[in-house]
């Protein structure tokens, strides 16, 4: 089997097998290589040499040590590890045996880059073809709490079944994993989110693994009720799953966009769990879901902190339902306009819409494309227009700087984009009833 390796690792494997190492490619990279997937770590094991004389080795490549006791060096965009067991490393410790510390068979195939064999020392071969996922070592397994999140992840990734015996001991596992540090926890919610090919499965193997009881606000989605005639196919845990697995149709490819469209779809009803009642008909309904953002807010901040993805992400949660309200209202395109304001990228909220009701079982198109429409029209659609007027304009005509120079010229915006003004003079008139502090040349007030 041939793998193709990045041009910039070929020096660094060249330069260590020239040192009598034997290179062994491992992990997810033999994996997916051989399911014909897209390599996104690349890991090497490296036998055959002690610490000090692999470090000598990767200097000249600019490699940078991390980790602790069991040392790991990053080089060339790939992570280098030397053989070992139970935190203790051995450069001379048979394949066979370091495999053993390995969380999944499919995990644990090892390629030689210099002969291009494919090791496998545990079944992973089998277990993929069965597209199973099966626990190495039990004993091992313990060692680190991720592996209960990760199986969930894998299972969406690979479209794989976690096999029963597995299933126990990822429960058992998952009950520290509140004692995982957020930024691991992170990396592999943006690899469930991003890399995930069956979204609905994956969000159910949160719940069989226990993962999803280290996320409260996400476990109190389960068993919450929904009207069956809106929703049909059930409460706001099945509803978010098939949500997360529309949205993922609608990803681009590019990561930064698709974490913001995937977070939408994750947290798009936590409001449910806090406003969901029975209306004096009897019927379930969340009203005002989308203004309860706290619990939202609150897993942005500890697992993907940061004001621009709040920026992009809370706004979407509040108006998610827009577009089919504003269709459904017959609502004229004033309206698109205010809703254009609100929301920093209108074709995100339009795709969360749609995965929104593809979720409940509608296909929803007709307020898609009628937002979109309305928004090409009145030139919102990719972005918002530039100011007309800017704070000297305003200071030029009698506007003091403070707080309500800020205040005149967010409503100066707004009207030019709700009034649609092309030109700054008519636009200043515009204002003229709207800001008193405004003083108009040849005004009588001057």
């Amino acid at each position: 089997m041939e793998i193709s390796i990045p041009p910039k690792l070929t020096p660094i494997i060249n330069a260590l097998e020239r040192a009598g190492a034997r290179v062994l490619l491992v992990g997810g990279a033999v994996r997916d290589s051989l399911l014909n997937l897209p390599i996104h770590d690349w890991d090497l094991e490296i036998h055959g040499l002690n610490e000090a004389r692999l470090e000598q080795c990767l200097a000249p490549f600019a490699a940078h040590r991390v980790g602790g006791r069991c040392a790991v060096w990053v080089a060339g965009g790939a992570e280098f590890t030397l053989p070992q067991t139970r935190g203790e490393t051995d450069p001379h410790l048979p394949w066979s045996i370091a495999a053993q510390r390995r969380d999944f068979t499919v995990n644990a195939l090892a390629w030689d880059c210099c002969s291009g064999q494919i090791l496998d020392a545990v079944g992973g071969l089998r277990d993929l073809q069965k597209k199973r996922l099966r626990i190495v070592n039990p004993g091992t397994f313990a060692d680190d709490p991720l592996r209960a999140f990760r199986a969930a992840r894998l299972v969406g990734q690979l479209d794989f079944h976690l096999e029963a015996s597995s299933i126990a001991l990822c429960q058992k596992l998952a009950e520290q994993l509140s004692e995982i540090p957020t930024e691991r926890l992170r990396k592999e919610w943006e690899a469930l989110l991003l890399r995930g090919c069956n979204l609905r499965a994956a969000w159910d193997a949160l719940a069989l693994t226990g993962s999803i009881r280290a996320f409260p606000a996400l476990q109190a989605l389960q068993a919450v009720p929904q009207r069956p005639d809106a929703h049909p196919e059930g409460d706001v845990w099945i509803h978010t799953g098939k949500v997360l697995a529309e949205a993922a149709n609608l990803r681009q490819g590019q990561p930064a966009r698709d974490l913001i469209l995937m977070l939408a779809a994750l947290l798009h009803d936590l409001g449910k769990a806090d406003s969901t009642r029975r209306d004096p008909q009897n019927r379930w309904r969340a009203i005002g879901h989308e203004h309860s953002l706290a619990r939202a807010r609150d897993f942005l901040n500890r697992y993907f902190p940061g004001q621009h993805l709040q920026r992009q992400i809370l706004p979407l949660l509040r108006w998610h339902g827009a577009p089919h309200a504003l269709f459904r209202d017959r609502a004229k395109q004033p309206a698109y306009a205010r809703l254009a304001l609100r929301v920093p990228d209108r074709s995100l909220l339009l795709d969360i819409a749609q995965a929104d009701a593809r979720g409940a079982g509608h296909s929803d198109t007709a307020s898609i494309v009628r937002a979109r429409e309305i928004w090409q029209k009145l030139g919102l659609w990719e972005t918002l227009p530039e100011a007309l007027i800017r704070s000297d304009d305003l200071m030029d005509l009698g506007v003091l700087p403070g707080p309500e120079l800020g205040k005149a010229l967010r409503s100066a915006y707004q009207r030019q984009v709700l009034g649609n003004h092309q030109n700054k003079e008519t636009l200043l008139r515009a204002l003229h009833g709207l800001i008193p502090a405004i003083n108009l040349p040849n005004d009588p007030a001057c």
